[in-house]
Order: C-alpha cells, then sequence, then structure tokens
C-alpha cells in the first residue's frame, strides 16, 4: 500500500468493506470496492471507460 492511498479515508473504508466482503463470500461485493478503487482519482489517468473503446 502506498503511502497516498494509506492516507486517504475512502481508500481505507472500500478496503475494510472488500476484506468484510471476501470473509463473507460477497464476491459481488468485492468487484464493487475493486471497481471503485481503481475508478479513485489517484489510482492512475485511466477514464472510467477507458478499455471499451470509449476513452
Amino acid at each position: 500500500m502506498t503511502p497516498r492511498k494509506a492516507a486517504c479515508e475512502l481508500c481505507t473504508r472500500l478496503e475494510r468493506e472488500k476484506d468484510a466482503a471476501r470473509k463473507t463470500g460477497d464476491l459481488s461485493k468485492v468487484t464493487d470496492c475493486n471497481v471503485l478503487l481503481k475508478r479513485h482519482p489517484h489510482h492512475g489517468k485511466r477514464s472510467a471507460h477507458a478499455g471499451r473503446g470509449e476513452g
């Protein structure tokens, strides 16, 4: 985990939610958290549409 990511409250919350979802077997929630973490502004320069030929 990078220092920048560790300091982000939203990332911390999403990581906790993802861990809890994984423990209960809610893989849909795990995926949702992964998507939200990936889309979070400081995690890269890709748009929400990147990879679909739209971005």
